[in-house]
């Protein structure tokens, strides 16, 4: 059970995240969160810090919302910043995981933004794709072992498919029998 500490920590996240129930925008900003943590350890090179990723955005969507900053802003900017610093600095293959890692974050920032922006319908159900998209997207990480810390990984995967299924089941729930 301890070798599983990264799955009860990801389920910890989902219930907590699921307290008052599933909610389309909260995992819209987790998707991004998790992008941003995602391109934030390739632009270090390092697996590990993802870990160190999770506490600086988590950090950064606090103090946004404390500052009166709109959180998903603050997380768009850092995440562009770290590209650019990223593809500037960056050369050969660490440029490469750059490359697909800010990929990845804008196409799962986009979804999730667009989740944020729609009615009630499409919110639901573009908040699902996006948690069901890196659903995929952690567990190719966690199966090549790179950019991202197999823990992170498996922790974020127990997240992510438990939002998407707690959507789809709370949208399941809602429609006329």
């Amino acid at each position: 059970m301890i070798s599983r500490w990264p799955s009860a920590l990801g389920l910890l996240a989902l219930l907590a995240n699921l307290a008052s129930g599933a909610d389309p925008h909260v995992t819209a900003m987790i998707i991004i969160i998790a992008a941003t943590c995602y391109l934030g350890a390739a632009v270090l090179g390092s697996q590990r810090s993802v870990w160190v990723m999770v506490i600086v955005a988590s950090a950064a969507v606090v103090l946004a919302k404390l500052t009166g900053l709109d959180p998903t802003a603050t997380l768009i900017v850092i995440g562009i910043g770290l590209s650019v610093f990223g593809l500037i600095s960056a050369a050969g293959t660490h440029r490469r995981a750059i490359v697909v890692q800010t990929v990845g974050f804008l196409g799962y920032t986009a979804i999730a933004l667009a989740a944020m922006m729609s009615g009630t319908t499409w919110t639901i159900g573009l908040a699902a794709i996006a948690a069901i998209g890196h659903t995929a997207w952690d567990v190719a990480h966690f199966v090549r072992n790179k950019v991202v810390s197999r823990s992170l990984a498996e922790a974020c995967f127990v997240l992510d498919l438990g939002l998407a299924v707690a959507l789809l089941v709370s949208a399941w729930s809602g429609l006329p029998h």
